[in-house]
C-alpha cells in the first residue's frame, strides 16, 4: 500500500528498507529510477544487498547503514518513506532529520502505532497530509500517509475536531472510509469495557484513568458522527 502511493518516476530513500523489497518493487514496476535502502541494522541490510543482486538492480539502487535518515543528503531524493515502525520511533527518525524531511518533494509514512502522535508532529512542524489510505490483512489493520511539506499545508480545524482528525485522520473521516469505520466500532466496545471496569473502582487512579477514557469516548463518538 505504501509503496504505491509513490509519485511515478521519484527517486525514493526507504529508512529501515529491511530486505529492500519496496525498492525492488518500487525500480521494476512503478518506475522509479533510483532507490535508497537504508537501514540500521548490517544483518536486514546484507540480505536486502543480497536480494538486490538477485534482481540485477545493483545499478538502481543502493544500499546505505544508516539511523534513521542520518546518512541521506537533503534533498538527495525526491521521496522518503518511513514505513513499518511505530509512531514514537517515526517522530524521532523525523525530529532528528527534520531539514531532510523537509526537502523532500514527499514521504510516504506508514506508522504501526501511535498515529494521532504521528499526525500532530507533522501537523505542528508545517507538513500537509495530502492523501491517506488504510487496509486490512490477516485482521491487522494499516494505514499510509502522503505527505508534503510547505505551501500545501491544509487550514488547521479548531479546537476538539483538529484533536479528532490527528486521532483518526481528516481524509479517512470526511472520505467516510469503511476500514477505519471498523475500527472506530472495535474501539468503541473495547473504549466501554474499560469504563465499565473502572467504574468499579474508587481509588484516585481510576479516577485519572477515567477522565482519560472519558476524552477518548468523546472522540471516538465524534469521529463516528461523520459516517451518519
Amino acid at each position: 500500500m505504501s509503496a504505491g502511493m509513490v509519485t511515478t518516476g521519484s527517486s525514493v530513500a526507504d529508512v529501515g528498507c529491511d530486505h529492500a523489497h519496496t525498492c525492488i518493487w518500487l525500480v521494476k514496476h512503478d518506475g522509479v529510477p533510483k532507490a535508497i535502502a537504508m537501514d540500521v541494522r548490517p544483518g536486514p541490510l546484507s540480505h536486502a544487498e543480497a536480494n538486490i543482486r538477485l534482481y540485477g538492480l545493483d545499478e538502481q539502487i543502493k544500499t546505505r547503514l544508516s539511523d534513521g535518515l542520518d546518512a541521506l543528503s537533503p534533498g538527495e531524493t525526491d521521496t522518503i518513506i518511513i514505513a513499518g515502525m511505530g509512531g514514537t520511533l517515526t517522530v524521532q527518525i523525523l525530529e532528528r532529520g527534520l531539514e531532510k524531511a523537509k526537502a523532500a518533494k514527499e514521504m510516504i509514512l506508514q506508522p504501526q502505532s501511535d498515529l494521532g502522535m504521528v499526525r500532530k508532529f507533522l501537523r505542528e512542524h508545517g507538513f500537509c497530509i495530502i492523501e491517506e489510505k488504510m487496509c486490512k490483512e490477516f485482521g491487522k489493520f494499516y494505514t499510509s500517509m502522503k505527505v508534503v511539506y510547505g505551501e500545501q499545508q491544509r487550514k488547521q480545524a479548531d479546537g476538539f475536531i483538529q484533536s479528532v482528525y490527528d486521532e483518526f485522520g481528516e481524509y479517512l473521516l470526511l472520505g467516510k472510509n469503511e476500514i477505519l469505520y471498523e475500527v472506530l466500532l472495535i474501539l468503541k466496545e473495547k473504549n466501554q469495557r474499560i469504563l465499565d471496569r473502572i467504574s468499579e473502582k474508587g481509588s484516585e487512579e481510576s479516577i485519572e484513568r477515567r477522565a482519560f477514557f472519558e476524552k477518548e469516548k468523546e472522540q471516538i463518538s465524534k469521529a463516528l458522527e461523520f459516517y451518519k
